[in-house]
This record gives C-alpha cells, sequence and structure tokens, in this order.
C-alpha cells in the first residue's frame, strides 16, 4: 500500500506539518467569529496571518526554500498548459451556463461587485497555493490520491468556518475542483476561470458573505496583498537554488 498511488501511508513529520498547517488556517478562521466587527483584527487574522503568511509565503518557502522542490509540486507548472486552459475555459462556460440557467433573478455587475470579486481573486491565489497546491501535495504524499482528494475537500470547506460556514455545500465544492485538478495534475485547469465562476457566483449571489466585501477598503486589501505576494514571490525565487538541507524527497518519496 505504501507504494500506491490511490492509497498509500507513510505519516512523516512532512505530513504532520500539513496537518498541523491545515489546523492552524481552521483556528485562523474561526477566530475571526470572535471578532465580528473588528475591522482591523478581521484583516490581521485573515488577510495578514491566513491568507498571506500561512497561505502564501509559508508553503512556498517549505517547499521550495527548505525542501529544494520544483513549484510543480504544487500544480504550478507549464506543463499541459494549453490542455489545462482549454478544459478550464470550457468548465467556467459550462458552470456559468447552469447557474443562469437555475438563477431566477437579474445577475447585476457593479462597481461594488467588482471591488468582491477583485478580493475573491486575491484570496484565490491562497487557496490554489496553499489548499490545492501544498495541503493537496502533503496529503497525497502521505495517504495517496483518493484520500488527498476527501481530505483536501475537507479543509477547503473548514477554512470557511470564520466567514461561511456552509460545510456540506463547501465540501462538495472542494471535492469538484480538486478532482478535475487531477486531470491535468496543473492549477491551470481550475485557476483562473472554471474556479472564478463558482467562487463569485457563490458568494455574491448565494451567500451574505459577499456584502462584506462589496467595499473599497477589500479592493485596497486586495491590490496590497497581490503586491505582497509578488514580492514575497520574487524573493523566494532568488532562494531556489537552495537544494541542500531538504527535509523530504520529492524523487526518493517515489515523487508524482
Amino acid at each position: 500500500m505504501k507504494n500506491s498511488r490511490l492509497f498509500r501511508f507513510y505519516f512523516d513529520r512532512n505530513a504532520i506539518i500539513g496537518i498541523v498547517s491545515g489546523l492552524i488556517m481552521i483556528f485562523l478562521s474561526i477566530s475571526m467569529n470572535f471578532f465580528p466587527k473588528n475591522a482591523f483584527m478581521q484583516f490581521v487574522l485573515r488577510d495578514v496571518l491566513m491568507i498571506f503568511f500561512l497561505g502564501f509565503v509559508f508553503p512556498l518557502c517549505f517547499i521550495v526554500i527548505r525542501c529544494g522542490e520544483n513549484l510543480s509540486v504544487l500544480g504550478i507548472h507549464n506543463k499541459k498548459w494549453k490542455r489545462s486552459l482549454l478544459m478550464n475555459i470550457l468548465f467556467a462556460i459550462a458552470l456559468l451556463a447552469m447557474f443562469i440557467k437555475e438563477s431566477s433573478d437579474p445577475v447585476v455587475f457593479n462597481k461594488q461587485s467588482f471591488f468582491a470579486v477583485s478580493y475573491i481573486f486575491a484570496a484565490g491565489i491562497f487557496e490554489m497555493v496553499f489548499i490545492y497546491g501544498f495541503l493537496r501535495y502533503t496529503f497525497e504524499r502521505a495517504f495517496g490520491i483518493i484520500p488527498a482528494v476527501i481530505l483536501t475537500a475537507a479543509f477547503y470547506s473548514l477554512h470557511h468556518a470564520g466567514f461561511q460556514p456552509e460545510f456540506l455545500k463547501l465540501f462538495w465544492v472542494g471535492l469538484m475542483y480538486v478532482s478535475v485538478f487531477y486531470i491535468t495534475r496543473n492549477l491551470l485547469i481550475i485557476f483562473p476561470f472554471f474556479w472564478g465562476v463558482g467562487a463569485v457566483w457563490d458568494v455574491l449571489v448565494n451567500s451574505a458573505a459577499g456584502r462584506l466585501i462589496e467595499n473599497a477598503e477589500s479592493f485596497v486589501i486586495a491590490i496590497i496583498l497581490l503586491i505582497c505576494m509578488v514580492i514575497a514571490g520574487v524573493i523566494i525565487f532568488l532562494f531556489t537554488h537552495k537544494k541542500d538541507g531538504c527535509i523530504i524527497s520529492h524523487k526518493k518519496m517515489g515523487g508524482f
């Protein structure tokens, strides 16, 4: 079972790190419930600690600098990118058509919607890197593909605890996205279009959470997050030549 791609069991230090980091993400999200009207604490907990540091800087530093791995293990690479992008667009069109068909209310896009969409996509980078990239990779490495699909979907659902507690629905959403990811193992198959249609529609049309980010402050935060991510990404890129001191070996463990 250890060498199976679908199921395996290699519960080592990295599996623990993956699970603990996922639990920290959920803890930060739940902590937001203790400060429902404190915009500053919401910003610190969700945007600074969860999205930027835990969800972006940590996984890139751990994979690239600490472990000397390539970002391809997170699904960030150019292999099958044309096929992935084409499927991304087709899935997005199909999903949007289904939403429009089932909706009885007119869809209105205005300045407030633009602010919300900007923030949603900035947060989407965190979801791709940390949830569908880092957590999915550590779960797959430790337990195999099928447990990784289920665990990734579960953590995706639970990370909404502080702002959109619709766990069962979001579990199935996460299950859909991570399953589609495995078609090409490239995040470009779900982000930005396929994931974007689902996220934007769900937040702005089907959830009250969307009203909380339909403001200029959310747009400013989105821009700040994107700038900080670019700066952090460049800094981390400068360390990609450091391959020593790795505590996991992708090739040694039978990389995917």
